[in-house]
């Protein structure tokens, strides 16, 4: 029996004029292949659609990033049986919500291992918490990067508390109806403009 269930890899924002990750996506992916080969899972899963920050910006992304995720493991020789994705959200809260309901809950998954740069692990940790709840352990991977310029972890961080803080841990069905209409979808406009 593996010790997870799943390792997950939360895709990030493609550099719109190359279409690639930043570089700690491919080192996250080369990482979930090796403990894939060590057996600490059954399952790797990709997720993302694209990011709502592309959206606003009107750019239009020629793929889902769980794909394009999904094909570096391929190249990788990771046998497609052994990739699941999730490609309907654009940002890490929608990431946790669609996992949990199309995957998690369906199949069962309980134990997660997500294979995360470490600047993302502190935010990701709150955001688990409140999407998946008690009922799931999930566990960290961090992968040594420096944050780019792209990221605003400090802030992303204080808008996702601010947006998430009155739901109760675990409560996915108060997310129903919010997302990328609440004004959290829309801070990027403000930070754009600084």
């Amino acid at each position: 029996m593996t010790p997870y269930d799943a390792i997950i890899v939360l895709c990030s924002q493609p550099d719109p004029t190359t279409w690639k990750f930043p570089p700690h996506i491919y080192d996250a992916l080369r990482r979930a292949k090796q403990l894939l080969e060590d057996e600490q899972a059954p399952y790797v899963i990709t997720a993302g659609k694209w990011s709502i920050a592309l959206d606003n910006k009107r750019i239009k992304q020629p793929f889902r990033e769980c794909d394009l995720a999904a094909n570096f493991l391929t190249l990788l020789a990771v046998p497609p049986t052994k990739i699941l994705k999730e490609g309907e959200s654009k940002d890490s809260i929608s990431n946790l919500y669609y996992l949990k309901t199309e995957l998690f809950i369906p199949r069962r998954m309980k134990k997660l291992l997500i294979v995360v740069a470490g600047f993302r692990v502190a935010r990701l940790q709150y955001v688990c918490d409140k999407v998946l709840g008690p009922d799931y352990e999930v566990s960290f991977d961090s992968i040594p990067a420096q944050v780019s310029p792209s990221y605003n972890e400090e802030n992303t961080t204080k808008v996702q508390k601010k947006f998430l803080d009155p739901m109760q841990n675990g409560d996915h069905e108060w997310l129903a109806g919010k997302f990328y209409t609440a004004p959290m979808y829309h801070y990027w406009e403000k930070y754009d403009k600084v």
